[in-house]
């Protein structure tokens, strides 16, 4: 398992993302800085389209990344296709 850096890597995360064909909008903090607003912020927020392919790139996405998915609800192709392993 691979070990997580103590900081993210917010331009190879949403390089990861567009690469990869994910459908998201940036919101928040970063939303505004990229807008001209003069405020600081370290996270991301993105929200992704929820369409069922959409919501699989994603969730490949992010298992590449080894990311821990709090919340999956789940039908019984994403489980097969792997994704069993997102806590509840």
């Amino acid at each position: 398992m691979p070990s997580h850096p103590k900081a993210a890597d917010l331009e190879a995360l949403l390089a990861a993302l567009c690469d990869s064909g994910v459908e998201f909008i940036i919101v928040g903090g970063v939303a505004a800085v990229l807008q001209g607003v003069p405020i600081t912020t370290t996270d991301l927020d993105i929200v992704h389209r929820r369409t069922p392919e959409n919501v699989a790139r994603l969730l490949e996405v992010l298992l590449k990344l080894d990311a821990t998915i709090r919340r999956f609800r789940g039908d019984a192709r994403a489980r097969a296709a792997g994704l069993a392993r997102c806590a509840g």
